[in-house]
């Protein structure tokens, strides 16, 4: 993890991080989490425009920026890929920024799902798999976080009660952002 102030723009390229190796052995062994947000919508999910979920397009800005680095070089996602994470503290939209990656460690296209996973690299706070996705259940759209996770850094640590309290509204918040970019994406349907 690098921490400095965002205004000095990122420290931690792509390039380092693809030299970066999970910071984990086993997911199965972390607790884990399901959040969810009804979308409001029903259907199948390939009516629906969902290509943001695919640019990164998860957390608020004032939270997190990230640079995907399929969307650097112009292409589709793909496993292997690398997300450097910029999180803002505190969650004002300027301040600090503790920079760490994830790489995808899956893409999951089924016909009630739709979405992708990352694994967390050294450095990173946490350590874990998190999986980003929308599923139809029945006719009714939900956009779903679903996580095998930890704190890893020793400030997650030793701030864990605090660290897991942020974590649960930075989840919440990224469920609010993904319900409205869903629905201004697709605004006839």
């Amino acid at each position: 993890m690098k921490l400095l102030p965002c205004a000095l723009g990122p420290a931690l390229t792509v390039d380092e991080a693809l030299g970066l190796s999970a910071n984990f052995s086993s997911a199965a062994t972390l607790p884990e989490k399901t959040s969810e947000i009804a979308l409001g919508y029903s259907g199948l999910i390939s009516s629906y425009q969902t290509d943001f979920l695919f640019g990164y397009d998860i957390f608020p800005r004032f939270l997190m920026r990230a640079e995907p680095q399929w969307v650097r070089e112009g292409r589709a996602m793909r496993v292997g890929d690398i997300i450097v994470q910029r999180a803002v503290l505190p969650p004002i939209g300027f301040g600090l920024c503790a920079e760490f990656a994830v790489r995808i460690s899956g893409l999951i296209s089924e016909p009630s799902k739709l979405g992708f996973a990352y694994e967390t690299l050294a450095g990173h706070l946490e350590r874990g798999v998190s999986e980003f996705y929308f599923e139809d259940r029945a006719g009714a759209l939900f956009f779903v976080i679903h996580t095998h996770s930890e704190p890893a850094h020793w400030l997650s640590r030793v701030g864990r009660p605090f660290s897991l309290l942020y974590q649960k509204w930075c989840t919440q918040r990224a469920l609010e952002h993904v319900k409205k970019r869903f629905e201004s994406c697709n605004p006839n349907i």
